[in-house]
């Protein structure tokens, strides 16, 4: 690789920091041991600064790249973005639904209140279907062309939109059938396209708050959770999306007592057409691909963590995972030889 990466590996069983070295990797922290991790994020201007949620537990500072840490937040801790504008501005969201926002790094925090103001009609969807029976914010998309513009993915409960920075929050789920929502973003660089992956549905819209329909043309999966955009083949095309999937959701595996059977998809056209990756991916992955991010240095490399674990459901004790590498935009994949627990979430930064 050109360049230093250091990699975060949420898993059930704690968090574990590798980095590149003599083309291969390095270990270099074991922490959380008991911990099950649900959320990290790191900032663009000071890499060695990031951000890790500890379920039942709080939220973890740290400024060394992971050499130590400290606690910063109290609470159920299920997902923490950067405003990708500003690197003192941190936005943090819990079970049962709360989003907390600190505008200095993490110091102090505010509660934006306002989102447990949205009716009643929205706020009963807020639920989850195994004890206690809570939602959560799953996802928190900052739209990096406009930070005043917030989504929430709410699992369960649907998507809340602020326009004006959490002073005020409406839900923009009409179109989704199943509210079971995991990750929004837009397409680069565009402020009338956004996706988003569900439980039971990919869906497309220029406008969210006018609705949602869906993108799910050459998918032979109906389970969606981590996505991602890659730069094109060529300038002037349109950006690589790739899609982690499955074959239902974590209830019908343990149900039917199967695999996830998992699988990545890739389209050219802004979801109009998918393409399922074959070239080192199993024909069916027991194991979910929970958690795909970019490499911080290679525009064309990705990396997959996987985890044989039910994440929505942040406790018991998980299975395996695996950390997988693309070099040509998702196309072709090797694994890492890493071992670990079950990924649920993972963070590239530069060494």
């Amino acid at each position: 690789m050109s360049e230093g990466v250091r990699l975060y590996a949420g898993t059930q069983h704690g968090l574990l920091i590798w980095r590149s070295k003599n083309s291969g990797w390095e270990e270099v922290g074991r922490h959380f041991k008991d911990g099950i991790i649900d959320a990290i994020f790191g900032c663009k201007n000071t890499p060695e600064r990031v951000f890790v949620g500890v379920t039942h537990d709080g939220l973890y500072r740290t400024s060394d790249g992971g050499a130590t840490w400290e606690k910063i937040l109290d609470g159920d801790i299920r997902s923490v973005t950067v405003d990708p504008t500003d690197d003192k501005v941190i936005y943090s969201g819990f079970e049962p639904v709360a989003l907390f926002r600190s505008e200095d790094g993490g110091d102090h925090w505010e509660d934006l209140t306002a989102l447990k103001k949205l009716p009643d009609e929205v706020r009963k969807n807020w639920w989850f279907p195994q004890p206690p029976h809570l939602g959560h914010v799953r996802n928190i998309f900052i739209h990096p062309d406009n930070p005043s513009i917030i989504y929430l993915c709410i699992e369960h409960g649907g998507i809340a939109c602020s326009f004006d920075r959490g002073q005020s929050w409406e839900d923009v789920s009409k179109g989704i059938d199943y509210l079971d929502i995991h990750v929004i973003s837009n397409l680069p660089k565009r402020m009338d396209r956004y996706f988003v992956a569900t439980a039971r549905g990919f869906f497309t819209s220029d406008k969210p708050e006018h609705g949602w329909v869906r993108a799910e043309n050459g998918l032979s999966r109906n389970y969606f959770h981590d996505f991602l955009f890659l730069p094109p083949d060529k300038p002037g095309e349109s950006p690589i999306m790739l899609l982690a999937t499955a074959d239902g959701s974590p209830g019908f595996w343990r149900r039917e007592n199967r695999g996830a059977r998992a699988a990545l998809f890739t389209s050219n056209d802004n979801a109009q057409s998918w393409q399922r990756v074959t070239h080192g991916l199993a024909d069916d992955l027991d194991s979910m691909i929970w958690a795909l991010v970019h490499h911080p240095h290679e525009p064309k490399t990705v990396f997959a963590g996987i985890g044989n674990v039910s994440r929505g459901h942040a406790s018991g004790a998980g299975g395996a995972g695996d950390l997988m590498i693309s070099r040509d935009r998702g196309h072709s994949w090797e694994r890492l030889d890493i071992n670990l627990p079950a990924d649920r979430v993972l963070w590239a930064a530069p060494e």
